[in-house]
Order: structure tokens, then sequence, then C-alpha cells
């Protein structure tokens, strides 16, 4: 399975009813001109965000301090996408490639990643994001 997103430009408030609403939502939300409320409404309270060649740990609202920063992502395409589900958790993994603008104006920088994202169920019935991990991917040694 593979995916690819440009650009998004309208979301929905109502929390994805899905796992795969939830990833679509996830998706498109990274490319929004101002994604934090986006996003925003598909972190559960608790997130954990493990990311970078350093191995950050962020919770919520420091990942989204430090997504702001970073700059536009205009794409986000996945591949080899598997969902897994255990009653009121799903863990998706896949491979993903994000063009982002670091600096405004510039051309993108595509960033390769083996991406991981655990969604629970919310008390309302809709999915939340508990868990990313991103691992950047190098060329074979």
């Amino acid at each position: 399975m593979t995916a690819s997103v440009t650009a998004a430009t309208d979301r929905s408030d109502d929390a994805p009813a899905t796992v795969e609403g939830a990833e679509a939502a996830w998706l498109a939300a990274q490319t929004l001109p101002e994604p934090e409320p986006a996003i925003r409404a598909l972190l559960h309270p608790d997130c954990l965000v493990v990311h970078s060649a350093v191995g950050h740990i962020h919770g919520a609202e420091e990942w989204l301090v430090y997504a702001k920063r970073l700059g536009r992502t205009s794409r986000v395409d996945t591949y080899d996408v598997t969902v897994q589900r255990f009653g009121t958790t799903a863990v998706v993994s896949c491979l993903q490639e994000m063009w982002v603008a670091f600096v405004p104006g510039s051309a993108p920088f595509v960033i390769q990643a083996a991406v991981s994202r655990v969604w629970v169920r919310s008390p309302s019935g809709g999915w939340q994001l508990a868990h990313l991990q991103l691992a950047r991917r190098l060329p074979p040694a």
C-alpha cells in the first residue's frame, strides 16, 4: 500500500472513526499551512514522540513546539503500510518520505524515515495518536 498526501487545505473537527481515517487525517494535517490545530486535535494528551538522529523524546506540547520550528511540510508519502489491531489499540508501521522546506522559499529537503504510530480509541470512539516513533533512513553502508 502506498499513499501520497500533498498540501492539504481543510480538515473535519470530528475525531476519525477508523484507524485508516486517523492516518489520513494525520498525513493531511502535516501539509496544512498552519498544521498545529489539526495535529493537536489528533494527539492523545499523553502522546510521546521519539525522533531525530539524537533521539529526542517529546511529550505532545514539546513536540508541537519543535515541529513548528522545522519549516513547512509540503508533501508526505507512505509506503509498505501495515496496520495491526489489538482491541482499542492499533499500530501503523510504514516507510515515509516528507518534503520539508527548512528555510522559507527554499526547495524542500526530503526526509526518509521508518515510522511507527500507535493509535488508541478515545472515550468518544475516535482515534488519537498515543505514540510516534520516526527513525531516519540512511543509505546502506
